[in-house]
């Protein structure tokens, strides 16, 4: 049992200051090396941007930032990767759990240079002292409401169903950690090459699209794959059918709708496999689209991520639609 769950189960009404307590006696025991950037890239912001700053976050907690952070946490892989994108890195001392997961995040091994440790719970962020922490809006509401009693700045990130929403939450990490420039360069490129790639396949004849993952997912309306579907010009099948969200559908699906492309997601490096075991349904391999061989598999690095690196995936569907476009991406 952690020591979270032991104090919980024990000890309800003392679960917070027994947490802190906790923490600041484990920064003295085992306080262990924060290991920064050797050479930060160039900022394209001034040092000394303006503070204090006033945010609001998704939550709608107001945040006052008295000065521009220098001690970093990240506790998603989203935030991990955006604050790598904003010349942010040698501010981070901490980073998710998924930042080392070569299968999912892009920056696996800049995190792996720099030795930043892992977070796994509340007591780890305390270790680190940090001048904010980066949470999603679907993490646990105790660890944050934990954080904040520490006297942590924590900000909750959302919105990550609309390419809008990524932008959106670029440019508030790269305000809050005194970024500003960096953030609005960063989204000025997102920008411009999703417009290259919008231009190449406007005149196209919209192909009608699903996808469909090993596990047996598709998504339709008012999900970011629903959204790539369209900046292509593709026909979603799901959202067509009345699909909101994502959900679980069988093979049997596939045939009824019969799609001319199959688009699935595959861990990095796995391809093929994903390709293998799609093709060994009968139901997907005598759709038009495993008829000729027309199933997009997507880097998961890209498909499902909530930053910057939405952009490649959006360029992996478009050339596997249409044959290779202008826009190529080096984000």
């Amino acid at each position: 049992m952690s020591v979270v769950a032991w104090l919980k189960a024990h000890a309800p009404e003392a679960v917070t200051v027994a947490i802190v307590a906790l923490a600041i006696v484990l920064i003295e025991l085992r306080r262990a090396p924060i290991h920064f950037s050797p050479a930060a890239r160039e900022r394209t912001t001034a040092q000394r941007a303006a503070y204090p700053r006033v945010m609001h976050d998704s939550s709608g907690a107001t945040l006052v930032i008295e000065s521009r952070p220098q001690r970093i946490v990240s506790q998603t892989l989203g935030s991990d990767e955006v604050l790598f994108g904003v010349c942010a890195a040698d501010q981070v001392v901490g980073v998710s759990e998924r930042a080392l997961d070569e299968q999912y995040s892009n920056v696996a091994d800049r995190v792996r240079k720099l030795s930043l440790p892992q977070i796994k719970n509340v007591e780890d962020v305390v270790e680190l002292r940090p001048d904010i922490v980066f949470v999603a809006s679907y993490s646990s509401a105790e660890q944050v409401e934990l954080l904040r009693s520490t006297g942590t700045t924590v900000f909750r990130l959302s919105n990550f169903d609309q390419i809008d929403g990524i932008m959106s939450n670029i440019r508030a990490i790269g305000y809050a950690v005194g970024e500003d420039r960096c953030a609005d360069d960063l989204v000025a490129q997102m920008k411009s090459r999703l417009q290259e790639i919008a231009s190449a396949t406007a005149h196209r004849s919209a192909p009608r699209v699903m996808e469909y993952s090993t596990s047996g997912y598709t998504s339709g309306a008012h999900t970011l794959t629903d959204e790539m579907f369209r900046v292509v010009g593709a026909r979603n099948l799901a959202a067509e059918h009345g699909v909101k969200g994502d959900i679980s559908v069988s093979a049997e699906v596939v045939a009824l709708w019969q799609p001319d492309f199959i688009v699935a997601g595959a861990p990095h490096g796995e391809s093929d496999q994903v390709l293998h075991a799609l093709m060994a349904n009968p139901a997907i391999a005598n759709s038009p689209a495993g008829r000729s061989g027309q199933i997009i598999v997507i880097d998961d690095r890209f498909l499902l991520c909530v930053s910057q690196y939405i952009v490649p995936a959006i360029e992996q569907l478009a050339n596997g639609l249409y044959g290779r476009t202008k826009a190529q991406s080096s984000l």
